[in-house]
């Protein structure tokens, strides 16, 4: 999993896996949420967090199109430790 920030834009970018195929971009269920998802196979390759300070300021920033459970564990542990750094 690799983390980007741009502070300018206050976004957070996240890669879970490099994809195979072209990728689209959809928003998720979560408000301030895209996805970016694989064309070919449909999977969750990463997604951006759009006014990210905002966002990790007022709790976890759950994405349920990602049901892979090591990933939200990775995921909850990361946004624990990000939150801090605030």
């Amino acid at each position: 999993m690799i983390f980007q920030y741009d502070e300018c834009a206050d976004s957070m970018w996240v890669s879970i896996s490099e994809p195979s195929s072209p990728c689209v971009y959809m928003e998720s269920q979560t408000a301030g949420v895209l996805l970016r998802i694989e064309e070919s196979t449909g999977i969750v390759r990463g997604f951006e967090v759009i006014v990210w300070s905002r966002r990790i300021a007022k709790g976890p920033v759950l994405i349920p199109e990602i049901t892979d459970p090591e990933f939200q564990a990775q995921w909850i542990k990361n946004l624990s430790l990000m939150r801090d750094l605030k």
